[in-house]
């Protein structure tokens, strides 16, 4: 009698075995494939999110440029030219967004008659107006100025055109003191990298007095030697990404200065350098590039620079 309800009992388990075993496979599998699944998804989407960032920085002056250089930056990225289903911009041309889907092929979930799940991921970066910068070029212009796409400009006036105000001629003293850069050493580096601080709107700047020539051509012809090397063939409305012959430059309010005065700043506008005279001059085209590094406030007024942000 032990022997058959020993032989029973062995029967038991191995039919209970026979019934359980797929469900755990199957449960396996199934882990198994959405850890995959998940990777998948998670690579696609950071690369969709690099994609749309990048390309939003030719909005909204080059809407073209705009999704070629997401399209670009989707590849550069892991994302197959395949698996790009659309890139559009919105009607405004202040929004542009990619989607992507990608075939994932299943291995353990096969057992249960699964074998490939579709990735789906899209992506939304748009423009805001900047309540403040970093990588600011010091030399102001009056935040009044009439300015329309790929207008040109003349920055750091020479004397025969006339000054801003008695002893300034638009350059800015930044993270230092007016009057106290002999040579124009400080503003020189400024012109070359940037102001490496942040300014805000409502921030007072004082000028620097003097017209500073040999300053100003050396440190803007620094930049064009840079942009020229990086990309010979750029223009205002079609360059590389990050080419320092774009620059950021604040608007300020010039009204009624005498001598190193301080400045409220009003806004920001990006421009794109050409040439710089032997007089100092700085010719420059406005343009509505932006910058994903500045810090987006939708109460900021719209002077023309911008901020990336991601939307989705």
């Amino acid at each position: 009698m032990r022997r058959i309800a020993t032989r029973s009992g062995r029967g038991q388990i191995v039919v209970l075995v026979s019934l359980v075993l797929p469900v755990l496979l199957g449960a396996v599998a199934l882990g198994t494939d959405i850890s995959i699944f998940y990777f998948n998804w998670t690579q696609l989407q950071k690369a969709a999110d690099a994609a749309v960032i990048a390309g939003a920085n030719y909005l909204p002056s080059n809407p073209s440029l705009a999704q070629q250089t997401t399209d670009q930056y989707a590849e550069m990225n892991g994302i197959a030219s395949s698996e790009i289903v659309a890139t559009t911009v919105a009607s405004d041309d202040l929004s542009i967004q990619i989607q992507a889907k990608r075939t994932v092929p299943y291995y353990f979930a096969r057992v249960l008659g699964l074998s490939t799940g579709a990735v789906a991921v899209k992506a939304t970066a748009g423009l805001q107006a900047s309540n403040s910068a970093n990588g600011l070029v010091p030399i102001g212009l009056q935040y009044n100025t009439p300015l329309t796409t790929y207008q040109t400009v003349t920055l750091k006036l020479a004397p025969a055109q006339g000054s801003v105000g008695p002893g300034n001629w638009e350059p800015l003293a930044m993270g230092y003191t007016p009057n106290s850069d002999p040579g124009g050493a400080n503003y020189k580096t400024n012109l070359e990298n940037g102001y490496n601080s942040t300014i805000n709107i409502g921030d007072q700047i004082y000028t620097e007095t003097g017209n500073l020539v040999g300053p100003t051509q050396q440190g803007i012809n620094y930049r064009l030697s840079q942009g020229s090397t990086t990309d010979s063939g750029g223009t205002a409305s079609n360059h590389t990404l990050n080419d320092p012959r774009v620059i950021e430059i604040p608007l300020v309010n010039f009204s009624d200065i005498n001598g190193s005065s301080q400045v409220p700043v009003m806004g920001f506008a990006e421009l794109w350098i050409s040439s710089v005279d032997g007089n100092g001059n700085i010719t420059a085209e406005f343009i509505n590039q932006v910058s994903a590094q500045n810090t987006p406030s939708s109460s900021a007024p719209q002077y023309g620079a911008f901020s990336v942000v991601l939307m989705q």
